[in-house]
């Protein structure tokens, strides 16, 4: 009977796919409107690729094949500055597409600075570039970047004996202290809200030049900050909202946006799926057990690490069994050591791919999404070789539906449960 649900919704829609949810409380109170523009810039996979693979701890691949015949293309890099188009609307802000939807970033004003920041469901703190760094780190210049300075702002208070202490698998780390300052993102105010300070940072924390601070989203069960856990921004602002929701319309390479506290039904086609979440990871995870590639097969595999959806990785990383299959059907793909992930020559049409999203539905995602950037050429024939957006998480505990998914929905994650739902965008 599972497999005949996950079948019939499957050809209900083209992303998403429906269930009955409850009427909307009819009490307002507030919402806010975060705005998503895209800038024209480029990324290598293999970057996009290495930070997911830091983040989660995740060993790089040592196995593959290198092809003769192939030539990198050069690195690209976009500065995070404040000069961005803001919308008119009240309670809206700008929130920019940066190197081919790498990464997603808004403007968030905390202490009366604007700072260019990542909204990422896959952590749970807000901290931010400082001037209070070692300028020295790893000889790389903060000079132009458009970091805090702690200084300039009035309403900055420093937490007495407060740390915040972050280290990947790959021994990248950011320490600091915490304080608390007024956070705005779009017209939604937090006073107090919980600040990350780095004072020491390797490497990995510099490199990254599109935006300079992230605002977590995870559940505060995973905060780095010690010796008490903070709230994130979206838990101290519930309380004022009409609904604790933080919902994503992350259109590729257009305008999308983020809201907080309304799930607009002028954004999506039909009826939200709404999946249970289990917090107890921290994480906003969800089972995933069955996927099918094209018109194949549904498989189901009882062995299946659970998912996570998280804004704030770029691919998808999904367990290797299903990775293997997937590239078993785009001819001439390859497991390529030089880039780090699965490459295919751009020529190839990729096949469409059904994933499980919780016990009984499929999120079904168009070929045409699952393609990232190009990442060379073949010397020999001329042929762009292109990176794709479906990876493996290489045996992690965890598989990663990060911005190639999460941009084929609306999305709504939701703490009442708490939940997540998905539906097909308008």
């Amino acid at each position: 009977m599972l497999v005949q649900t996950l079948l019939l919704i499957a050809c209900l829609g083209y992303r998403a796919f429906s269930i009955p949810t409850p009427s909307p409380d009819t009490h307002q109170r507030r919402s806010f409107k975060v705005e998503s523009i895209r800038r024209d810039n480029d990324i290598q996979g293999l970057v996009a690729l290495r930070q997911a693979y830091r983040k989660y701890g995740i060993n790089p691949i040592d196995l593959g094949v290198e092809l003769p015949d192939f030539e990198p293309v050069a690195l690209m890099n976009a500065v995070a500055k404040k000069n961005v188009s803001e919308p008119e609307a009240a309670g809206a802000v700008s929130a920019a597409s940066v190197q081919e939807d790498a990464a997603f970033v808004s403007p968030v004003t905390v202490g009366g600075q604007k700072i260019m920041m990542s909204f990422d469901t896959g952590s749970a703190d807000l901290h931010i570039r400082s001037w209070v760094m070692n300028p020295n780190v790893a000889g790389i210049d903060l000079a132009g970047r458009e970091v805090f300075n702690v200084s300039n702002s009035t309403t900055f208070q420093k937490m007495n004996d407060a740390t915040f202490r972050i280290s990947y698998g790959d021994r990248s780390y950011a320490w600091g202290y915490v304080g608390t300052d007024t956070v705005n993102i779009g017209g939604a105010v937090v006073s107090g809200q919980a600040i990350g300070i780095p004072t020491t940072v390797s490497n990995f924390f510099l490199e990254d030049t599109h935006y300079n601070g992230l605002a977590g989203f995870a559940f505060s069960t995973v905060s780095t900050m010690r010796p008490r856990q903070q709230k994130n921004f979206l838990e101290n602002l519930a309380k004022d909202l009409d609904e604790p929701v933080l919902t994503a319309s992350l259109k590729p390479k257009a305008v999308g946006e983020y809201e907080f506290g309304f799930v607009d039904p002028d954004k999506y086609r039909g009826e939200l799926v709404n999946i249970t979440v289990d917090p107890s990871s921290g994480f906003w995870q969800i089972p995933s057990l069955h996927y099918k590639i094209g018109d194949g097969t549904l498989i189901k595999r009882d062995n299946a690490t659970p998912a996570i959806a998280d804004t704030g990785t770029t691919l998808m990383l999904l367990d290797d069994e299903v990775v293997k299959a997937y590239y078993a059907q785009v001819p001439n793909a390859a497991l390529l050591v030089s880039v780090g992930g699965y490459t295919y020559p751009c020529s190839q049409t990729l096949p469409d791919l059904s994933v499980g999203f919780g016990d009984s539905h499929l999120a079904y995602l168009p070929g045409a999404f699952l393609g990232y950037s190009q990442v060379g050429t073949n010397r020999t024939t001329g042929e762009p070789v292109c990176f794709g957006g479906v990876q493996s998480n290489r045996g992690s505990k965890m598989q990663v539906l990060g911005d190639v998914f999460l941009k084929a929905f609306y999305v709504v994650f939701d703490l009442r449960g708490p939940s997540i739902a998905i539906a097909t965008p308008r």
